[in-house]
């Protein structure tokens, strides 16, 4: 069954959407999703950022990690095991490496159908037109909505993904809606900046400080501020197995990678499965 959109949910003013354009085309649904202002900071900063996404996230994954982008998402996707058949979502897809990625897999078969979810026009149109460059567009589609409001209908995807996105939103209420999308038998498959347990002592607390201080002498004005707010957002390994349990998810792996510096973020990947 191909993924199809739900009727928008609520009434009065947050009832209020709009249509939005489908990047990817040929896609067998309509979607909703709700509007932003031109000056939303998280916007902003993506669509400053939307040119060079993903030459930052190698530089920011071998800095902390000494992993690059590509290799960090190949060993995501492994996790997932996607097979064939299933429809899988990409939550804040970026330029949509991981789209583009199952829809070219290491047979050169493609794995699976994928749709990836964001926010930010630019990345979209970013990701689209890599898309097409690669001769994709059947197996690999963009949706622009958010990932605390899926545009969905319950219950139509077999796979969800998400890579370093959910510090920049409500975490529990991503992992509801996500949860809401997947298929009985569905499995979530996460990456995330996690903060150590160090970061929760008072001493952790001003290391953090430090850190986002020398962060924001080197990132545009609007990354700083999001950045801040979501380092503020990042969740310990245990903080993430309570989340996902609370969420209805079971089956549940928290994997925490070493950093480079005893300090830095750790980096956590995450498999669920719906019950």
């Amino acid at each position: 069954m191909e993924p199809t959109v739900e009727p928008i949910r609520g009434s009065g003013q947050a009832a209020q959407r709009w249509p939005f354009l489908l990047w990817g085309g040929g896609l067998p649904w309509t979607a909703l999703v709700s509007p932003m202002t031109p000056d939303d900071a998280l916007l902003v900063a993506f669509s400053e950022l939307a040119p060079d996404y993903e030459r930052t996230m190698n530089r920011e994954l071998e800095q902390y990690l000494g992993v690059g982008y590509q290799a960090f998402v190949e060993g995501l996707l492994d996790r997932a095991a996607v097979g064939p058949d299933d429809w899988v979502l990409d939550v804040a897809t970026g330029t949509a490496l991981i789209p583009r990625r199952l829809a070219v897999s290491r047979d050169g078969h493609g794995s699976g159908r994928a749709v990836g979810v964001d926010i930010t026009p630019a990345m979209l149109n970013g990701g689209n037109r890599a898309i097409r460059a690669g001769n994709l567009s059947a197996t690999a589609f963009l949706v622009g909505g958010s990932g605390m409001e899926l545009p969905f209908a319950p219950q139509v995807f077999d796979v969800a993904v998400c890579a370093f996105g959910t510090h920049h939103m409500d975490a529990p209420r991503l992992l509801r809606e996500t949860r809401r999308v997947l298929r009985p038998g569905g499995r979530l498959v996460l990456a995330e900046a996690g903060a150590p347990s160090y970061w929760r002592t008072v001493a952790g607390r001003l290391v953090l400080k430090v850190m986002l201080s020398a962060f924001g002498l080197t990132q545009s004005r609007s990354r700083n501020q999001i950045e801040e707010d979501a380092f503020r957002q990042m969740h310990t390994a245990t903080e993430w197995r309570a989340m996902l349990s609370n969420a209805g998810f079971g089956a549940i792996q928290v994997r925490e990678l070493r950093a480079r510096r005893a300090w830095y973020p750790r980096a956590l990947t995450m498999y669920a499965e719906v019950a």
